[in-house]
């Protein structure tokens, strides 16, 4: 089966769904990963975090495309702009749920900046990657 028939199979919002429980678990699991003994770059959880939050933008963007996008060519930049600054707030939930459990992790101001960062990122790039993305998904409109 071709990549873009799965995608249209899946239920509404399945893809947020799949990414947004696999940040919950990275975030909310004590150890979520075995060490490797790995030594990344200063700041390198920044980056993670920034990535997350652009995947659950990204996802939340792609899922609507797939349940009311298809006469929409356009982008609904106020939309974007909403899962975006939900986005945020689900990174600062995070940070703050991580405060309160005894996880061995702390609240951190700088993931959350990360996470917004993230967020938006994740915006600016479905706001760009909008139309192109909907010829692929639904093919050319006339």
């Amino acid at each position: 089966m071709k990549t873009k028939q799965l995608i249209k199979r899946l239920p509404p919002f399945t893809l947020t769904a799949i990414v947004t429980a696999a940040v919950l678990y990275l975030t909310l699991v004590p150890k979520p990963l075995p060490d490797n003994d790995i030594e990344w770059f200063e700041g390198a959880d920044k980056v993670v975090h920034a990535i997350m939050m652009l995947g659950i933008t990204g996802s939340l963007g792609l899922d609507y495309m797939r349940r009311y996008g298809k006469r929409e060519l356009q982008a609904p930049a106020l939309l974007i702009i909403v899962f975006v600054l939900a986005t945020g707030v689900f990174g600062g939930l995070i940070e703050v749920i991580q405060g309160w459990m005894d996880l061995g992790r702390g609240e951190d101001i700088q993931d959350f900046i990360a996470d917004c960062v993230g967020a938006l990122a994740g915006g600016f790039l479905s706001l760009v990657l909008w139309q192109p993305v909907h010829r692929w998904f639904w093919g050319k409109h006339k």
